[in-house]
């Protein structure tokens, strides 16, 4: 008998190990309901003049998600589009800025009330924003939830050091430097 044929050896399979966060299905179907919920917010909720604190703050999270998303994404050929969406967006942060702000101020009611320009500025790019994260969750969901996760640290830390100095809150644009620090934390 040769040699070649003499007692073979055991396979033994190579475990692959992916290195970094995994996330369950169950966390990526939570975070489109998220997505789903907040965009009924922004449609109806907001312009009837019923939205709570915790709705404002879950369209503030809302929004910095969806920012940060088309921020990151590195697309060829669609940097006009992009910079057309980034002008919409910081139209949409104002608006959502000018809403607090008149409710904090209580110049007209109890209630988070806007105008008609200021509602469907969010809820343009409300839309614009679930389309994008949906898309995000279906193609790419464990880049998406680390994105999430990062907003949301930012967010809970910068609510913390804005309360320990007394500064007044509301919607601040994000800094690159800061998300990207964010990202590296979560993963």
């Amino acid at each position: 008998m040769p040699t070649s044929k003499k007692p073979r050896k055991v396979h033994r399979p190579i475990k692959i190990r992916l290195p970094g966060a995994h996330y369950s299905d169950a966390m990526v179907t939570e975070l489109k309901s998220i997505v789903n919920r907040t965009a009924l917010i922004i449609e109806i909720t907001l312009p009837r003049g019923d939205a709570t604190d915790d709705h404002m703050h879950c369209i503030q999270d809302f929004l910095n998600w969806g920012g940060i998303v088309v921020y990151l994404r590195r697309l060829k050929g669609q940097e006009e589009a992009k910079q057309e969406f980034f002008e919409r967006f910081q139209e949409a942060l104002h608006a959502l800025n000018d809403i607090l702000n008149r409710k904090n101020a209580k110049k007209t009611t109890s209630h988070y009330v806007g105008t008609a320009h200021e509602l469907d500025v969010l809820r343009d790019v409300g839309a614009e924003i679930c389309s994008i994260l949906r898309e995000g969750l279906e193609t790419a969901p464990r880049r998406t939830v680390r994105e999430f996760m990062a907003v949301k640290k930012l967010i809970d830390d910068e609510h913390e050091r804005r309360e320990k100095l007394g500064l007044p809150h509301g919607v601040h644009e994000l800094d690159e430097d800061l998300v990207l620090r964010y990202l590296e934390k979560v993963a």
